[in-house]
């Protein structure tokens, strides 16, 4: 027995159906109109929220620049450990709420200047942050998943935080190739249990996860 009840999306596309097929044309059109305004109403609400998500990252930034967090919260605990340069963690925070979103064509770009890189960069930083980001405010984030200070692309521990939270019901495997593949570091990533996921490898454990990562996003997208 499945429980799970069906969506907004999945009732209006229900309901349209049902109007296609409905004999009283004056009551399938009054239907047609009432889902044409229940999706403008979602959709205004989907906007909403995800300004409010980028509105709580500045806020976020803001407390964590002027130190104002509470000690043994949330945001106290990210950006008071060993080596933590506040006020960086901070301009992170800000560049984050004012990014737009991802396209598929942005994950290839992406993907490709991950597998040539000899090591994690900045650069590569920003794009995995902007990512991360983009898919927590299709969510219904807190501040539980701003992401720690540190290098997603240079830390294995920051790299496997972006790739637990964006999966949540997915998996990710990290091993090593072998003598014939130069010893390289090999990842899988699936968003589901059931997904299969082809091996990727690169210069690094962390640039290979993050690099099966982004193809999984790839192959999800084009799936959609």
């Amino acid at each position: 027995m499945n429980d799970q009840k069906p969506s907004v999306n999945d009732l209006l596309a229900r309901a349209r159906d049902e109007a296609q097929m409905m004999a009283d044309k004056k009551a399938a059109a009054l239907l047609l109109e009432v889902c044409a305004a229940a999706s403008t109403l979602v959709a205004e609400q989907e906007s909403i929220r995800k300004e409010a998500f980028r509105d709580g990252i500045r806020g976020a930034a803001k407390v964590i620049r002027n130190r104002q967090a509470a000690p043994g919260s949330a945001l106290s605990e990210l950006f008071t450990g060993d080596g933590t340069n506040p006020d960086l963690f901070a301009d992170e925070l800000a560049k984050i709420a004012a990014s737009t979103a991802v396209t598929v064509n942005d994950l290839r770009k992406l993907r490709q200047k991950v597998n040539a890189a000899p090591e994690g960069s900045d650069e590569i930083d920003d794009e995995i942050r902007r990512i991360y980001y983009s898919v927590m405010s299709d969510r219904n984030p807190t501040s539980a998943d701003i992401l720690p200070p540190g290098s997603p692309s240079r830390s294995l521990d920051v790299a496997t935080f972006v790739i637990e939270k964006i999966l949540r019901e997915g998996w990710w495997t990290l091993g090593n190739g072998g003598v014939n593949t130069g010893d390289k570091p090999v990842g899988k990533v699936g968003l589901t249990p059931a997904q299969s996921s082809k091996p990727q490898t690169a210069a690094t454990a962390p640039l290979t996860l993050l690099s099966a990562l982004i193809l999984t996003l790839i192959e999800s997208s084009k799936a959609r």
